[in-house]
C-alpha cells in the first residue's frame, strides 16, 4: 500500500524508498508500483528490461549525496553504452506494447486464482512450502530456502511472462496441488 506508506513518510517527516525491482516493467502499464510522491525510487535493468544493473530515481540534492558518498558508485564505473541501449530498446517494447506489459501480472493472477490464493500483485507468486525437501516437478521455481529466510518458511518462487501459455499455468498448478503445496 504505497500511498498510505507516503502518507506515514509525510507525517513523521521521513523519507520513504521503494525498490520496484517486480514492478517496473509490468505494473501500471509497465511504469511500475511507485508514485511520484516516493522520495528514493530504486529499480533493476534485469528482470522486465533484460539488461542488467539498476537505477535509483531521487531529487537532484539525493542523486548528488549518494553520487558523492556511496562507497559502491566511487569507484565504480558506468554501465557499458549496449546495456544502457538494451533497456532504452525494453522501455521502447513496453510503451508499444501494452498487451505483452499485461500477460505476466495476468499469468500470475490466474496461477494464484487456480490455487485459491490471494490474487498475485506481481508476476513473482512465492508459494510458501515449509519443508525445503519439497519441488514441483518439471517446472523451473527459485527455491528459497533457510538460512535465507527462518526455518519452515522455504518457498519456491515462481516467475510468470508474457510467453507462458494458460496451458503451462495450468500444468503448473496441478504440480503444485500433486506435492501437496496447494489446495484449488
Amino acid at each position: 500500500p504505497i500511498s498510505g506508506l507516503v502518507e506515514l513518510a509525510h507525517e513523521f517527516d521521513a523519507w520513504l524508498m521503494v525498490d520496484d525491482a517486480h514492478g517496473c516493467g509490468v505494473i501500471d502499464g509497465g511504469k511500475g508500483a511507485t508514485t511520484r510522491d516516493v522520495d528514493l525510487h530504486m529499480g533493476t535493468l534485469s528482470k522486465a528490461l533484460g539488461a542488467y544493473g539498476g537505477f535509483v530515481c531521487a531529487s537532484r540534492p539525493v542523486i548528488d549525496l549518494i553520487r558523492g558518498r556511496a562507497r559502491s558508485l566511487v569507484y565504480s564505473t558506468g554501465l557499458p553504452p549496449a546495456v544502457i541501449a538494451a533497456a532504452l530498446a525494453a522501455l521502447d517494447v513496453i510503451a508499444a506494447e501494452p498487451d505483452r506489459v499485461a500477460r505476466p501480472l495476468t499469468h500470475a493472477r490466474l496461477f494464484t486464482t487456480r490455487l485459491n490464493l490471494p490474487p498475485a500483485e506481481s508476476p513473482i507468486v512465492p508459494l510458501i512450502l515449509g519443508d525445503e525437501t519439497t519441488a514441483a516437478r518439471g517446472f523451473l521455481g527459485t527455491a528459497i530456502r533457510p538460512p535465507t529466510g527462518p526455518a519452515g518458511t522455504a518457498q519456491l518462487r515462481f516467475t510468470f511472462t508474457a510467453d507462458h501459455t494458460p496451458d503451462e499455468i495450468a500444468r503448473l498448478a496441478d504440480a503444485v496441488i500433486e506435492i501437496g503445496a496447494a489446495r484449488p
